[in-house]
């Protein structure tokens, strides 16, 4: 069996397995990586429902989470995940260790993942939100092709691609 679902040149993206808490709760539970996502820094407990939530909906949906690894060291990067928000929208998203920011990593995955989205979801977008403060992640949604169309109430701004 492969180690790894899909793979750039500099990084492998594995299914996420239920004992992978332990590699996830410094990630989830560091307020800086955490500080622009909606649901925050998260304790070991929140982090394990939130594994065993994305389980079931990869059982459910198909739709995968991912942990991202770097292929020459090995070393945990970050996560990513496919969601179905608000019932019928497909959502991507990824967050990236601190010491792995402004390396290029962000634009690597989201393309890697739009990739896999046009081969294996029949949706005609997929979606992605970001604060409107982290010009970081706007600029790796636009640059991946993705565009604005839509503020919600929690100073958050959605941004989509056509799939296809």
């Amino acid at each position: 069996m492969q180690k790894y679902f899909l793979t750039t040149n500099r990084l492998g993206l594995r299914l996420l397995k239920k004992e992978d808490v332990e590699i996830l709760i410094p990630y989830e539970s560091d307020p800086d990586v955490q500080r622009f996502t909606p649901n925050g820094v998260k304790t070991r407990e929140q982090t394990e429902r939130m594994i065993d939530k994305c389980l079931l909906d990869y059982e459910k949906t198909g739709l995968p989470c991912f942990l991202i690894f770097d292929l020459a060291t090995d070393e945990f990067i970050g996560r990513a995940v496919f969601f179905v928000w608000e019932g019928e929208d497909i959502e991507v998203g990824y967050g990236l260790h601190k010491k792995f920011w402004g390396r290029g990593y962000a634009t690597e995955v989201l393309t890697i993942l739009l990739q896999w989205a046009k081969n294996n979801i029949s949706k005609e977008y997929i979606t992605a939100y970001s604060d409107i403060n982290n010009t970081s992640s706007i600029r790796v949604l636009e640059k991946c092709g993705m565009e604005y169309y839509k503020s919600d109430m929690h100073q958050g701004r959605f941004y989509r691609i056509k799939n296809g």
